[in-house]
């Protein structure tokens, strides 16, 4: 009986020593060994997240420059109020080019903002249609930023006299608008 005891014995230590290792040694390894790729799984994700974040930032960057610059651009195009008076000379020449007579060209209330002014400008103007056409093409192109509002074109059916005592021949056209022009009112004190 001594053998058989002996036998079972060893059996059982034989079986414990695996079980023990299992229990005590490799499933608190494995535990740990899951939660540190865990950890490591964790840290790649955030450390994509601040690659993608730096592409970003990179890209505002680039993006803020070009705003930058398209402001800069931007305000090189507004004038001061005195660059103001040299758009008028414009358009007058532009009306000029274009044979359009200027029937009226009142300024109105200025306008105030934050950053700029906005100087309008109560225009009527008779001239062919081409002409009318023409002058808001070249007006367009002014390197000064203008904006048109209230354009209303209608065809006067009667000979009308200019100031100058010339007549507008019936089929030419009038062009009421108000062109406002941008004034810089930071270049005002400068």
């Amino acid at each position: 009986m001594n053998h058989t005891i002996r036998q079972f014995a060893f059996l059982a230590v034989l079986v414990a020593v695996p079980v023990s290792a299992w229990a005590f040694v490799f499933r608190p390894r494995n535990q740990e060994i899951a939660m540190a790729r865990a950890d490591v799984d964790l840290r790649l994700i955030q450390l994509e997240e601040l690659r993608e974040v730096e592409m970003i930032n990179s890209d505002l960057e680039v993006t803020l420059q070009r705003l930058e610059g398209a402001l800069d651009d931007l305000r090189a195009r507004i004038p001061d109020v005195a660059g103001v008076e040299d758009v008028l000379r414009r358009i007058a020449e532009i009306t000029g080019e274009h044979d359009l007579v200027v029937r009226s060209f009142r300024r109105e209330k200025t306008v105030t903002s934050n950053h700029y002014a906005e100087l309008p400008l109560k225009t009527v103007i008779e001239g062919s249609f081409h002409g009318i056409h023409r002058f808001l093409i070249d007006l367009e192109r002014i390197p000064r930023i203008t904006r048109i509002l209230d354009l209303r074109i209608e065809n006067p059916d009667f000979d009308r006299m200019t100031r100058s005592g010339a007549r507008i021949a019936t089929g030419e056209v009038r062009a009421e608008m108000t062109i406002t022009i941008y004034a810089d009112q930071a270049k005002e004190g400068q």
